[in-house]
C-alpha cells in the first residue's frame, strides 16, 4: 500500500490525473532530441488558477480512486440539494394557496 493509500481510504480529491511531458532544459539530455520526460500529476483549480501536484507512479491509482469518490459525493450532494429546492418550492406554493 502506498503512502497516499495509507493516508485515508476515504480521501476525496477534486481534479484530474494527467501525464505531463516536458523538457528539462539540458542540451545533452534525451528530451532535447524529442523524447520528453513524462510525469503523472494531479491537475486542479484553486483560486482561479490551475495547479499541479506531481504524483509518483504508485500513487496514480489511489488518487484516481479518490477523484471517483469525490465525483460520487458531489453527485449525491447535488441530488440532495435539488430535493431541497423542490421541497422548498412546494412549501412556498402551499403557503401561497393557504394565503388566498
Amino acid at each position: 500500500m502506498t503512502d497516499v493509500s495509507k493516508q485515508n481510504a476515504s480521501l476525496l480529491v477534486r481534479g484530474s490525473v494527467v501525464k505531463v511531458r516536458r523538457l528539462c532544459g539540458k542540451s545533452t539530455c534525451r528530451c532535447a532530441q524529442g523524447e520528453l520526460h513524462e510525469t503523472w500529476a494531479l491537475s486542479f483549480s484553486h483560486q482561479g488558477r490551475t495547479r499541479m501536484i506531481p504524483l509518483r507512479d504508485e500513487d496514480v491509482r489511489s488518487v484516481r480512486q479518490a477523484i471517483a469518490r469525490y465525483q460520487k459525493a458531489l453527485t449525491l450532494l447535488q441530488s440532495e440539494a435539488l430535493r431541497g429546492i423542490k421541497r422548498l418550492h412546494s412549501t412556498v406554493k402551499a403557503a401561497k394557496r393557504r394565503a388566498r
